[in-house]
């Protein structure tokens, strides 16, 4: 039974009690009423020790419980129940401000999250994904939360969350995919409740690995190209002067064939300079469509008699582009093409909008790209071919940047795609 409810019963049965006697006896009996009146203040003592008190206690505990921290206790004019009545309300000024402290952090962490650059994604306690930033589902190759929240880790369907499944538990990993972008994943955990919680990290090392990579090999390139020039240069002329001096024919034919080698070995060092010097692209609309359909009867006899090439085009697909830059590029791409395949086969050209894009796609049936292929895949110097110089994709990869085209070289069904997407001209 409440205080508040027992004072007043009590006060209610005194005054019963008085006014009964009152209308009773009310001369005989003058006496009574002493203790009664001693029993009404003792009620009012009551009434402000602990009575009052305990009201206040009752009500602040309701507000605590009820999350209510807008609200004040008013005091009640007794000295024990308003330090009660400040007591509290200093504490819930505290917890005020430090529950919004609690939402300014929480609104500055979840903005910060959001607009990070990095990929976030944190698992739950049942491994399922519970929060993922803009940047992760990006770098997943995903449009919309829902297609990662609420899914267990391994479910997605990602190739990079395949690729980060992979990352040991407190480790970071470089990844690559089927193109030049690289990216390092952080495989970490917290403590939260007593139990661990992992968390995905993904940061893009794309232009700061290739600013470091172009910068390093232009200037292996310069040097070897302006040594083996210049000696090259030197032995030729002295070559040139034996040969015309000498009238031993076996002579002369070693000779030539010194001189033959010079020359190959300075068109050798200026395949690698021309990566060096690719000019800036000029850029102006041209029909994407009707420059590659210029470019078939010249890459049909390339591809010869073994090897048909298909090529189907959207009408209308008009890009800024430097036209002689993306016709080496398209050549360089069915060459590769050609050269991986051993015998019949197919190559399939084609150009679609896609979205606010244009897609340009050449893919083949020749010999698939592996994952560890895939993973140095534009990295000059590398090639597959027994007599290559790993230069045609740097190559490539260097001119599509150029021109702000995303582009990718991967096996994702029996086809070989190498896939580029240039920007809509005007942004359409």
């Amino acid at each position: 039974m409440g205080s508040r409810l027992l004072f007043s019963i009590l006060a209610v049965c005194i005054l019963a009690a008085a006014a009964l006697l009152f209308f009773l006896e009310p001369a005989r009996m003058w006496w009574v009423y002493v203790p009664l009146a001693l029993a009404l203040i003792a009620l009012v003592f009551l009434l402000r020790s602990v009575v009052l008190p305990s009201t206040v206690a009752v009500r602040g505990v309701e507000l605590i419980s009820a999350q209510d921290l807008n609200n004040r206790l008013a005091p009640v004019g007794e000295h024990s129940a308003d330090k009660i009545v400040k007591m509290f309300n200093a504490i819930i000024d505290k917890l005020r401000e430090e529950r919004l402290h609690n939402m300014e952090q929480d609104s500055f962490l979840s903005r910060l999250i959001e607009e990070s650059p990095m990929g976030v994604m944190i698992l739950n306690f049942d491994d399922k994904v519970s929060l993922v930033n803009n940047s992760m589902l990006r770098y997943l190759g995903m449009s919309r939360e829902e297609e990662a929240l609420g899914h267990a880790f391994g479910d997605l369907h990602s190739d990079m969350a395949a690729k980060m499944a992979e990352v040991p538990l407190g480790e970071s990993v470089i990844l690559r995919r089927g193109d030049v972008r690289r990216y390092r994943c952080y495989h970490l955990s917290f403590i939260q409740t007593g139990f661990r919680r992992r968390f995905y990290l993904l940061e893009s090392l794309t232009e700061e690995v290739m600013k470091a990579e172009k910068e390093a090999y232009e200037k292996v390139i310069r040097i070897i190209s302006h040594e083996v020039n210049n000696t090259m240069g030197g032995v030729k002329s002295v070559l040139g002067m034996l040969h015309d001096s000498s009238d031993d024919n076996d002579v002369r034919e070693v000779i030539q064939s010194c001189d033959d080698r010079c020359a190959m070995m300075c068109s050798f060092i200026s395949a690698y300079a021309d990566v060096v010097r690719v000019p800036e692209p000029v850029l102006s609309k041209v029909n994407l469509a009707e420059a590659l359909a210029a470019m078939l009867p010249f890459l049909r006899n390339m591809a010869g008699n073994d090897i048909e090439i298909s090529a189907s085009f959207d009408e209308k697909l008009t890009v800024d582009i430097d036209t002689t830059l993306i016709q080496q590029v398209v050549v360089n791409i069915v060459k590769n093409a050609v050269e991986s395949i051993d015998g019949h086969g197919h190559i399939y050209i084609s150009a679609r909008r896609d979205g606010r894009n244009v897609r340009l796609e050449i893919a083949n049936d020749g010999q698939p790209i592996t994952d560890e292929v895939a993973q140095k895949l534009f990295s000059p110097f590398f090639t597959t071919k027994k007599e290559g110089r790993g230069l045609g994709l740097t190559l490539i990869g260097e001119i599509l940047r150029r021109h702000n085209a995303a582009f990718s070289l991967t096996t994702p069904d029996a086809l070989t795609r190498f896939r580029i997407s240039f920007p809509a001209a005007g942004g359409r």
